[in-house]
């Protein structure tokens, strides 16, 4: 016995029962006078010194102090071993500002602050009702929250409309993590798997039914997943209020360890889900006035809350590494307690904080002093933060003397304070912080909060990113706390995994790789995606190979649509994947299949031997393979891959009392606040664009919008019957019954390489319309390619449906006549006998795409308006202000005919850079624009480059401005990007685009090679370069823009508008890739306006954008360059040397000059050839003369030509043009 157990007992035992120690320690408890009131006294002492939970029978029915101290010192031997351990092996989130947790990351690495103004009008206006004052709300919105799937769940869309969004993010980041952790979902069903999550408060119900009953009761949401997945361990609902989430790691952590689960999902979700929550949030008095969380911080005022959802995949440590699991890291400890009385219900105590803290550490056998970070509960209120500063400094206390080593910080600067989810967002916070070997900086935190003496506590907030060094035992170690208004605090230990050495793989071999996913486009979805992600991370070593093939054999569900793919490396791995991606069906080492539904679940044939190639083909037409043992040697691991692409079906909540959370036209994610007059001016913006779309609610507006979804539709009608009927004079598709394959009819009827894809895509429109029929690999023409009636084209049947079309709707004829011309070359273009440009311009002229350009006249006058009114507000708020406007592929001028009247008035504060890929857009801009409106610029801007490499100055531009372009380009993500180097910091990004995958544009300018020449698949509509709302929105929150909303005209919901303006606003300062991207020299300064060109006798002489002094100088050029043309050599050389300045624009043209350097294009060239038509009295062939690249080759060709055709030409023609 240890006499240190007995001697402490003694002086306990001599304080209650009022003896001396010596007497307490030989005489027995009858003889001392221990009663009930004195037992319960003496027990409660013990407990507290040494740490137990002893039961006050312990004490009673031990007799004397003797057995006593052998009772004690044999409970701390038991607690002197820690419980296992349990590991972290996948992870899900979504907030603010992140749509998984690399790109929380990336928020909280870089001290970012995802708050904004509310936006949605309903929550303003009910808002503004009770608090008239008041500034606006703000929280953490996430993107998306009312986007979710419900074919995956099999849920019906009527009940998931009823559903709360809370419940529906948590299903798809749930099925998120265990894909994280590499843990096939089917594998699991019987098997006790716990699902523990935190949420709080009630969901309001929508309707009055049982859908709306189960949708809004918080106690279904951890039997959501367990019924999806036929889960049979516990599945509880925690409601702690701020801590749920934390405590239901800690529930999910016993229930591994007493043996209840094998695995367990630990949760929290809250999402805003009525426009009266920042009503309630505001009365409760714990928001912050100034709309900014700032934990910590001398001028912390309050909180904000915001959207968010987290989930851990947790496992008994032993089993994980038995099991080869990917560890994120190891939970050492857990506990939880409540606060008891204070001097409010809702008010902390310190006390049982710090009582928590160092229960938890004792229990765990873990020292508090190798602490280096505290995710804290910190909240940036004025009473919490103090309250759980002080409660961290005494618990630490027991364990160390040493002050200021361990860092903290809160996530809820970040995010906002995401209820029910905060603990476990905390934890994944910490997870990734372990990741990166990273102490991120504490965002909005400028000075220490005076009421906490920061100097006399182990603790320190974190201003800056910081090395996390590991501890003596080179390991880091975290907590992470959460602490309830409800009274109960959580506190989990968290420390650093440190995987053994592996053992040297088996030898390279080839690998097969499964995907499967529930629909085809989605499988080309899930390759791109994959292609992407190795392509990022990739690595040449044959365990990288194996360990994707072994992730994506066990770590994933067997959907119907299967793609099994074989490769030798690494690249040849992507390789394949990428052309699956991009549309191929014949791609070498690849087999595709479908099983049926039924198939699906485990009961087919288990498929033998070893064979690779075998094996794929038997696994994507249905066979089981144990996948296991095809991988001898050391075991492969379980990786991190891309998960399952779900589809973004749009449900907003209608709100009990009948508010709609939906008003059209308005999204309810957030602008973020920036510094000085900018949250006024975007507030101004939000205004102007409520008032264009809430102008005049007639029934008026009600019935044009949905005369424009008809005459749409019936678009789509013509587009599909002109299209058959243009495609069967290639004799295909003649009578029922047919059968051909893509790769055979792109055979037969020389389909050339450039528009192969259009080609499939034009399959996929007459298949998804019933003249065709997928049958495996082939193509079935149906009976309704016999029905009386079909379109056949001839001139007359062209011109009844026209008469027809244009009758009932006028503005539809600019539109039929393009899509006639077009479809009338079809079999010409799709051969290669016929260019699309010579047939989208003809001779150069943009006549008949302007209709169509120049038509949506509604859309843009709303960006018309919306650019002016943010002029506008930026000039009141900072009359010295010159408001800079950028517009990218400004082509024809449609929007800019718009935009440039609206500025009338503000010509003096406004500079507008019309900008194009091609020059001859910006030349035809410039005859148009430039004489009426003087502050117009004009340049060549190749978008998919980096704008500084052009001569445009970084960061210059108030507003970027692009209608229907930037889908036309290779890579999303870069072009933005490059748009955003233009923006300054709070500048606005403004899209108008096409939203919805429509007939028309792909029959139409889907014949230019540009439209197909997008090559991430992934992030574009299927079939399509298009991006609906959903998917802007994702783009340009990964590019660092933010407050992203979009606007509609139509009434309907967002997924359902055929086109958008989309807003989003430029986050903060110039990134690391913006400042690399600026010139090794000083900017170039932005081109002063231009004034209208002045016409010479050789017509328009376009100026160059420099100061006045040069134009006189450049008018001279022309001249002096004309007489020189005519010197060299004659009439002939005249007329080239004036088309070239004509086309061009260009002041001089000289023998050396190279086409295509000064900016030609085939649309150029075009025009040239119309121009020289006149006077040259033979066709010219377009290809031909592109090829010449310089003046003088062309003025070569052209005389080559006449030489050629002389004996058939008059001699007095060939004389003037030879003279």
């Amino acid at each position: 016995m240890s006499p240190h157990v007995k001697q402490t007992l003694s002086q306990l035992a001599a304080r209650v029962l009022d003896t001396s120690p010596e007497r307490a320690a030989e005489a027995s408890f009858q003889e001392l006078g221990l009663g009930l009131v004195t037992a319960v006294q003496l027990t409660e002492e013990i407990n507290a010194r040494f740490g137990t939970a002893l039961p006050t029978s312990a004490v009673t029915g031990a007799g004397d102090l003797g057995r006593l101290a052998e009772h004690v010192e044999a409970t701390l031997a038991r607690q002197a071993t820690p419980p296992e351990a349990v590991a972290v092996i996948g992870m899900h989130c979504r907030t603010a500002g992140a749509a998984d947790p690399e790109e929380l990351w990336e928020v909280i690495s870089k001290g970012r602050d995802c708050t904004g103004p509310v936006a949605d009008p309903v929550a303003l206006s009910l808002f503004r009702e009770h608090f008239p004052d008041a500034a606006v709300p703000a929280y953490g919105a996430m993107a998306e929250a009312e986007c979710f799937d419900p074919a995956f769940f099999r849920i019906s869309p009527r009940e998931a409309a009823a559903m709360d969004a809370a419940q529906r993010v948590l299903l798809e980041s749930c099925y998120h993590a265990l894909e994280d952790a590499a843990q096939d979902a089917s594998a699991l069903r019987g098997r006790a798997v716990a699902t523990v999550v935190g949420s709080t408060g009630l969901a309001p119900q929508s309707e009055y039914s049982a859908h709306a009953l189960m949708g809004s009761d918080t106690s279904i949401m951890a039997a959501r997943l367990a019924y999806h997945l036929d889960l049979a361990g516990p599945a509880l609902t925690v409601d702690t209020a701020c801590s749920s989430s934390l405590v239901a790691v800690d529930i999910a952590r016993r229930l591994l360890l007493s043996g209840e689960a094998e695995l367990a999902l630990a949760a929290g979700v809250y999402v805003v889900n009525h426009p009266g929550t920042f009503v309630t949030m505001e009365a409760l008095g714990t928001v912050s006035p100034r709309r900014t969380c700032r934990p910590f911080d001398a001028e912390a005022d309050g909180m904000l809350v915001g959207d968010g959802v987290g989930v851990l995949v947790l496992k008994r440590l032993s089993d994980a590494v038995r099991d080869n699991d990917r560890i994120l890291g190891v939970i050492r400890g857990s506990g939880t307690n409540q606060d008891g009385r204070t001097s409010g219900i809702t008010s902390p105590s310190s006390t049982a904080q710090s009582a928590l803290l160092r229960e938890v550490y004792r229990r765990s056998g873990v020292d508090m002093g190798r602490l280096r970070y505290v995710e804290a509960h910190g909240t940036g209120t004025s009473l919490g933060d103090p309250i759980e500063v002080h409660g961290l400094t005494e618990a630490f206390e027991e364990f160390t003397e040493r002050k200021q080593f361990c860092a903290i910080g809160s996530i809820k600067a970040n995010i906002g304070h995401t209820m029910g989810a905060a603990g476990v967002l905390g934890a994944i916070k910490v997870l990734l912080c372990l990741r990166h070997g990273k102490l991120p900086p504490a965002a909005n935190f400028r000075d220490e909060n005076k009421h906490v003496d920061f100097a006399d506590s182990p603790v320190y907030v974190n201003r800056e990113p910081a090395d996390w060094a590991p501890d003596d035992n080179g390991l880091r170690l975290a907590g992470v706390s959460s602490f309830g208004y409800s009274g109960t605090n959580a506190h989990v230990i968290i420390e650093e995994y440190r995987a053994a050495e592996r053992r040297a793989p088996a030898p390279p071999r080839r690998q097969l790789v499964p995907l499967s996913a529930k629909t085809a486009p989605q499988l080309r979805r899930k390759a791109g995606a994959l292609a992407a992600r190795l392509r990022d991370g990739e690595r040449g070593d044959a365990a990288a190979l194996r360990d994707v093939a072994y992730t994506l054999q066990v770590g994933r569900e067997a959907f119907p649509e299967r793609l099994a793919v074989s490769a030798d490396s690494m690249s040849e791995l992507i390789e394949r994947l990428e052309a699956f991606a991009g549309g191929a069906d014949d791609v070498p080492g690849t087999h595709r299949g479908r099983v049926p539904e039924d198939r699906t679940g485990g009961q087919a044939p288990t498929a033998a031997g070893r064979d690779v190639d075998q094996l794929a083909a038997a696994w994507s037409t249905g066979a089981a393979v144990d996948w296991p043992r095809l991988h001898t040697g050391a075991a492969p691991r379980r990786i991190q891959l891309p998960g399952h692409p779900f589809e973004r079906e749009v449900f907003r909540h209608a709100w009990a009392d009948g508010a709609p959370a939906d008003a059209p036209g308005h999204d309810t994610a957030p602008p973020r606040p920036t510094a000085g007059a900018v949250p006024s001016v975007l507030a101004e913006l939000d205004a102007a664009a409520e008032e264009h779309l809430r102008a005049d609610p007639s029934a008026a507006d009600i019935e044009a919008a949905l005369r424009n979804d008809v005459m749409v539709r019936e678009l789509g009608r013509v587009c599909r019957e002109m299209l058959f009927a243009s495609l069967r004079r290639m004799e295909v598709f003649q009578a029922p019954g047919e059968r051909h394959s893509a790769p055979d009819l792109i055979r037969r009827l020389g389909v050339v390489d450039e528009h192969t894809s259009l080609f499939r895509a034009l399959l996929g429109i007459l298949a998804d319309h019933g003249l065709l029929r997928a049958e495996g690999e082939e193509l079935v023409t149906t009976d309704r390619v016999a029905a009386p009636g079909l379109l056949r084209w001839e001139p007359d049947r062209l011109e009844a449906l026209k008469t027809e079309v244009t009758g009932h709707y006028p503005e539809m004829e600019g539109y039929f006549r393009l899509l006639t011309n077009c479809l009338e070359e079809f079999p010409a273009i799709l051969t290669g006998r016929r260019k699309a440009h010579e047939v989208l311009f003809p001779d150069g002229s943009f006549d008949a795409v302007e209709a169509v350009y120049h038509s949506d006249q509604d859309t843009n006058t709303l960006v018309a308006e919306l650019v002016a009114a943010y002029a506008r507000a930026r000039s009141a708020h900072d009359p010295d202000a010159r408001v800079s406007v950028l517009e990218i592929g400004a082509g024809t001028g449609g929007t800019t005919a718009k935009v440039l009247p609206a500025l009338d008035g503000l010509q003096d504060r406004v500079r507008y850079m019309y900008t194009d890929i091609s020059r001859s857009f910006t030349l035809y801009g410039r005859n148009r624009y430039a004489k009426d409106h003087p502050f117009l610029s004009f340049q060549q801007l190749d978008i998919e480059s980096p704008p500084a490499g052009q001569g445009f100055e970084a960061g210059a531009y108030d507003v970027v401005l692009a209608c229907n372009v930037l889908h036309a380009t290779r890579r999303i993500d870069d072009s933005l990007a490059h748009a955003r180097q233009l923006l300054r910091p709070g500048g606005v990004m403004i899209l108008l685009e096409t939203t919805r995958v429509q007939e028309f544009f792909t029959l139409t300018f889907g014949l230019m090679a540009g439209w197909w020449a997008f090559q991430d698949h992934d992030r574009r509509l299927p079939g399509s370069p298009l991006l609906s709302v959903a998917m802007w929105r994702q783009a340009l929150e990964r590019g660092g823009f933010r407050a992203v909303r979009s606007l509609s005209l139509a009434p309907v919901r967002e997924d359902q508008a055929y086109q958008a303006v989309v807003l989003a606003e430029n986050e903060g300062a110039l990134t690391d890739t913006t400042a690399a991207a600026l010139p090794a020299r000083t900017p170039v300064a932005a081109p002063v306006a231009v004034p209208a060109a002045p016409v010479s006798a050789t017509g328009p002489v376009p100026l160059t954008e420099t100061a006045e002094t040069a134009e006189t100088a450049e008018v001279a050029e022309v001249a002096e360059a004309a007489e020189t043309a005519e010197a060299a050599g004659g009439s002939l050389q005249a007329m080239v040397v004036d088309a070239w300045r004509e086309v061009l624009g260009v002041a001089s043209a000289y023998p050396e000059d190279d086409f295509q350097e000064l900016g030609g294009d085939s649309i150029l060239a075009t025009q040239i050839i119309s121009r020289l038509k006149s006077g040259f009295p033979i066709e010219l062939d377009l290809g031909e003369l592109f090829q010449a690249r310089t003046l003088a080759d062309m003025v070569a060709m052209l005389e080559a030509e006449l030489i050629e055709r002389i004996e058939e030409l008059p001699e007095d023609t060939v004389a003037t043009l030879l003279a």
